[in-house]
């Protein structure tokens, strides 16, 4: 793992060199997940493919949720700017449910995603988030741009939340990313998404109404989709964050 500060940005970039995931906060824990029956937990794992990483996989049960997330709600916009962005790679892209970004709760333990599509469809249990989400009851199997503030979600078309043509690969990796930027007292945050896979990119940017003093973590979950799902093995690489120093 390494800091490396620049310009007043911070950035922690995890290489799991020491084993630092817990289910829960504690004195030497950075990361922390959650599983549910049947499932694994993500936890340090190598091969020969992929080297040291975090494995966890979904046992083939509907709405199984595995969870991987930064173990502290760190993140202000009014900072003045924050990051998360992980190297994620699944070898079964379907039928399963995807979240990455900020949440506003360190684990969702035993509860769905934060935030879901179904048709053009949004549910969210989140208070507040900002999401890359991509889910196979949507009636576009494409990543998505997604927030929630106060329990009131964005109201942007579904069309312009798309990432058309942004589609995960079974076994290769994505690079996901969301930014945040403080616009000022009364402003909702200025949020960019990106994903990148199979050489393409894709990105889009959104002055949304997320609050500048909403605390949020580094947040990823995989959920299985459909009464019999296949088993999903789910592998992250190099998970990381950036923020400004405050004055």
């Amino acid at each position: 793992m390494a800091n490396v500060g620049s310009k007043g940005v911070v950035r922690y970039e995890e290489t799991f060199v020491a084993d630092n995931i817990g289910t829960s906060g504690a004195d030497g824990l950075a990361w922390v997940n959650s599983s549910d029956g049947g499932d694994t937990a993500f936890a340090r794992a190598v091969a020969a493919a992929r080297g040291l990483h975090v494995a966890g996989a979904l046992a083939a049960t509907q709405n199984n949720l595995v969870e991987f997330c930064g173990d502290l709600t760190q993140f202000y916009g009014q900072n003045g700017f924050c990051a998360v962005e992980v190297m994620l790679q699944l070898d079964v892209v379907t039928p399963v449910a995807i979240n990455f970004g900020f949440n506003d709760d360190s684990l969702d333990a035993g509860n769905t995603l934060p935030i879901e599509l179904s048709g053009t469809t949004w549910t969210t249990t989140a208070t507040t988030a900002i999401m890359l989400v991509y889910d196979t009851d949507a009636t576009n199997d494409e990543w998505h741009c997604m927030w929630v503030d106060d329990d009131s979600d964005a109201s942007d078309a579904i069309a312009d939340l798309r990432l058309k043509g942004a589609a995960p690969v079974a076994s290769k990796w994505m690079h996901l990313r969301v930014e945040m930027q403080d616009r000022g007292a009364g402003k909702g945050v200025r949020v960019t998404f990106t994903v990148k896979q199979d050489g393409k990119t894709f990105e889009k940017v959104f002055d949304t109404t997320v609050d500048r003093d909403a605390a949020l973590c580094w947040y990823l979950g995989v959920e299985a989709r459909t009464a019999s799902p296949s088993a999903v093995n789910a592998y992250v690489k190099l998970p990381a964050w950036e923020q400004s120093i405050a004055d």
